[in-house]
């Protein structure tokens, strides 16, 4: 079937009723908790585990369950199982950490350059979600394999740059060197 978040849709040419206009600075990212705000589920909440940006949609954890079918396998004899289909940005809202309600957002400068979402209810600062890396942890826990380039080679500098003064250079031109 031709589902507006699949790979058929973005291979397809786009209709005039499928061009949308995209958030250019979104404040829901993945991690984040949520509630639907309107439509069958309002009021549910839930972590965001997926972030649609080229559809403005978001797939949320419990939220606009589907039932899908596939061949029955050991996990599901009957071959029924459910799973989270996206729903549209403007449907949810998110959660503001200190007492658990939804909230609109703003983002706020500090005085470090840094911009953090700030809860427009409490004033209180929203912060992102810890991002893990699906590699390994950290960097320094990064273990290297035979095939990858050592970080001594890497590091080492192979050209050094050296600029030619304007007399040089119409020196090299006349001579007919053109390096």
């Amino acid at each position: 079937s031709f589902m507006p978040w699949s790979r058929g849709s973005r291979m397809a040419k786009p209709r005039a009723r499928d061009i949308i206009d995209l958030i250019p600075r979104w404040k829901i990212v993945k991690g984040d908790k949520v509630e639907v705000i309107n439509g069958r589920e309002t009021g549910k909440q839930g972590i965001v585990r997926a972030v649609v940006r080229r559809k403005n949609m978001l797939i949320v954890e419990g939220v606009n369950l589907h039932r899908r079918t596939m061949p029955a396998s050991a996990e599901q004899p009957n071959g029924v199982f459910s799973s989270e289909a996206p729903i549209h940005y403007s449907n949810v809202m998110l959660v503001d950490p200190t007492d658990g309600k939804p909230s609109r957002v703003r983002w706020e400068t500090l005085d470090n350059g840094m911009k953090v979402r700030v809860s427009q209810r409490t004033d209180h600062p929203i912060p992102k979600p810890e991002w893990k890396r699906r590699d390994f942890p950290t960097r320094s826990a990064y273990q290297e394999a035979p095939s990858d380039t050592k970080a001594d080679a890497a590091a080492r500098v192979t050209y050094k740059h050296e600029p030619l003064t304007f007399e040089e250079a119409i020196s090299r031109l006349s001579l007919g060197k053109s390096s």
